[in-house]
């Protein structure tokens, strides 16, 4: 991303900037060699309106149907979106990335297989549309880091939802290949926006940090987590405000800051602060986090709503997404469901009826013209995907609950005797108290789960091991015990996650998703199935 214009289509003869919005990071984009681009080339304008199928929420479906209907190009497998709704060429390397990104979080709602399918299309459309002289995974000739992490992202996270090794890899290169030429010691550390190295910025280290935290949660590689934790740091003492909780734009190489907290700018790194939050259990990320999210609230808004007059790139889509995110995993819906929803109605209130598309101003309609671009018109449909048609009742700390699978909705979780050490299963519900459990918080988004048949115990992972099919059992309650703390994630449909602090990249997880009687809990990476998800039910 890049300065508002110079990240969006920029024309060399058009040098006046507003001021800045994600795509306001912009910079003179640099092509890959030329490729074969079927629709572009054929004018086909083909396009796939794909339906929501888990989640009833009609804004979020619409919003995405729309999009869908208005900008992506389908011929056959080949799927990408388009820069806008006149020109038909693809969206550029760093703004498709985005895009993509805004369909991920479409299935993390929807869980849909066709949404998984238009996943992987848009991911290997990607890769043949920006491989460079040495192959299809080679991206050496784009020269901005903030680019190649963007689509680093829209590659692990394309991993953690299909599976496939490939964007696994390329998502590794993309870290490695960023780190290795971005940071330098220049400045007390941190990457550099370019190889030109004029500024570091939050935009070329926020999205890095997420990168290297999706790829030690999915290859346990240690280094990229401490990477992650060395480029945080950095941005904290350099680009973010402790008191107010402001991030900068960023600051050159002679050391100027620049102080315009853009509100994309922010978003990042509440992602940046809550996925080191996620794996680390350190508070201080979620206290940065929370801090960040009420400067936007307070210093970002129009009587409420994040809104701003900027036609060319997104606003709101990476603040809605780390908001989105950071109130799930930390069940925070009573304190901001209320701004989210009056967020999510407003960009939907403003949209153009006749496209459902939203722009980038909330606080009014959008115009009914033909130059409306992809990239303004992604942060309402984020918005429309983190925010439940209704707030998530959420967990009352003290209170006791049923927690019944999916899998089999008759059954609930249920501790195999009262010893320290014995087993969690599922059984059919029988109104036991082995079947309930006293959730209480232990602050900073964990809970501790205590067994009514016997309250000196907890929930608790054996031997607080991270490995999959480790044993859930109850064992004697202890303090500060991470195998006996959890973040309980709210996974829409009235459903929720279990997810330990001493395997924060692992589920809860009914065995092999079997719904018999007397099946086992364990921990699992998390795999986006039904036998890691269960409803809550007040006793």
């Amino acid at each position: 991303m890049k300065k508002i214009n110079a990240k969006f289509s920029f024309r060399p003869f058009l040098y006046v900037i507003l001021f800045t919005s994600l795509a306001a990071c912009k910079k003179k984009q640099i092509d890959a060699p030329a490729s074969t681009d079927p629709l572009a080339t054929s004018g086909m304008t083909k396009t796939l309106a794909l339906k929501a199928l888990a989640d009833v929420n009609t804004n979020a479906d619409a919003a995405f149907n729309a999009f869908n209907a208005s900008f992506l190009m389908t011929s056959g497998n080949t799927q990408y979106y388009k820069e806008a709704l006149n020109v038909a060429t693809k969206d550029y390397f760093w703004r498709q990335a985005l895009d993509i990104q805004m369909a991920e979080d479409v299935y993390l709602r929807t869980k849909s297989a066709a949404h998984k399918t238009l996943i992987t299309n848009l991911l290997n459309t990607f890769l043949q549309q920006n491989q460079g002289t040495g192959g299809l995974t080679d991206w050496n000739w784009n020269h901005f880091n903030d680019d190649l992490q963007w689509a680093g992202l829209a590659f692990i996270r394309g991993y953690q939802i299909t599976g496939n090794t490939a964007y696994l890899d390329q998502a590794k290169y993309t870290f490695n290949r960023t780190y290795d030429r971005g940071w330098t010691a220049d400045l007390g550390g941190g990457l550099w926006w370019d190889d030109v190295r004029s500024e570091k910025s939050g935009l070329s280290n926020n999205p890095e940090v997420m990168l290297g935290c999706y790829i030690y949660e999915a290859t346990k590689e240690v280094a990229y987590l401490n990477k992650a934790i060395a480029i945080y740091a950095w941005v904290k003492s350099t680009l973010y405000n402790g008191s107010t909780g402001a991030v900068s734009e960023k600051i050159t190489a002679n050391g100027v800051l620049f102080n315009d907290a853009n509100v994309y700018n922010v978003g990042a790194f509440v992602g940046a602060a809550n996925h080191l939050h996620r794996l680390t259990g350190n508070s201080m990320y979620y206290d940065d986090a929370i801090r960040s999210i009420e400067y936007v609230k307070n210093n970002k808004t129009t009587n409420g709503i994040i809104t701003v007059a900027k036609r060319d790139g997104t606003w709101q889509s990476e603040f809605s997404r780390g908001l989105g995110e950071f109130v799930r995993d930390n069940n925070l819906w009573s304190t901001y469901y209320t701004w989210m929803k009056q967020n999510a109605d407003a960009a939907w209130n403003s949209r153009r009826t006749d496209r459902n598309l939203t722009w980038n101003t909330w606080a009014s309609t959008m115009p009914s013209d033909n130059i409306a671009n992809a990239l303004e018109c992604l942060g309402g449909v984020v918005m429309q995907q983190v925010t439940p048609v209704t707030q998530p009742a959420g967990l009352t700390s003290n209170l006791v609950y049923r927690l019944t699978p999916k899998v089999n909705e008759g059954s609930a979780i249920d501790i195999n005797g009262a010893a320290s050490g014995s087993l969690a299963q599922i059984y059919g519900w029988n109104n036991g108290g082995n079947q309930k459990f006293r959730i209480t918080s232990l602050g900073y988004g964990y809970y501790r789960l205590v067994p009514q048949h016997n309250t000196a115990t907890s929930v608790d992972v054996t031997g607080g091991s991270s490995a999959n099919n480790t044993p859930i059992e109850i064992y004697t309650t202890q303090a500060n015990n991470g195998a006996q703390m959890f973040k309980m994630i709210y996974d829409y449909d009235g459903y929720y996650k279990l997810k330990p602090k001493c395997a924060p990249f692992s589920c809860v997880n009914v065995t092999a998703g079997n719904p018999a009687n007397l099946t086992k809990l364990v921990l699992w990476p998390e795999s986006f199935g039904d036998n890691e998800r269960y409803s809550m039910t007040v006793q």
